[in-house]
């Protein structure tokens, strides 16, 4: 582990190639959906994509189901990063849609580990996404179908 700050950047988790920052160097401006931010690390605004699992969408939601399953995952990492100050970022480069891609700790937990506990998330690895409509009227709760884990 590395100790950068007042904070604890884990390096099994950070582990990748791009920049690193740790505790105090970055905040979270403000949560876009489940899975996207919008962070600052001292040059500007950043929109990023958190690795590591995918969570329902909100703005082009297949059902209904998926937009409300989708609001509450953005409800969650909301009231994760409002928690804790960030303490590591590793970004691995960018996505199509230019948006950085990037490992994320807040107070020190890996933010992938914690959407996936909550029920919310399946994980992800940049491959087809889950049908959330489908999984949604099976009553499947997003985390516990080893199926559909990449």
């Amino acid at each position: 582990m590395w100790r950068i700050g007042a904070g604890l950047l884990v390096a099994a988790l950070m582990g990748g190639g791009g920049p690193a920052f740790g505790a105090g160097v970055c905040r979270v401006i403000r949560v876009v959906d489940g899975d996207t931010l919008q962070l600052d690390c001292g040059q500007g605004a950043r929109r990023v994509r958190l690795l590591g699992f995918d969570t329902p969408e909100i703005r082009h939601p297949r059902c209904a189901a998926e937009a409300v399953a989708g609001r509450m995952a953005g409800a969650m990492l909301t009231g994760l990063v409002a928690s804790a100050p960030v303490t590591g970022v590793q970004v691995t480069g960018q996505d199509r849609y230019g948006r950085d891609l990037a490992r994320l700790a807040i107070g020190g937990q890996d933010v992938a580990l914690f959407m996936l506990g909550t029920g919310l998330a399946l994980p992800y690895q940049g491959h087809a996404h889950p049908d959330w409509c489908a999984r949604l009227a099976a009553g499947q709760p997003a985390a516990d179908d080893p199926t559909e884990r990449h």
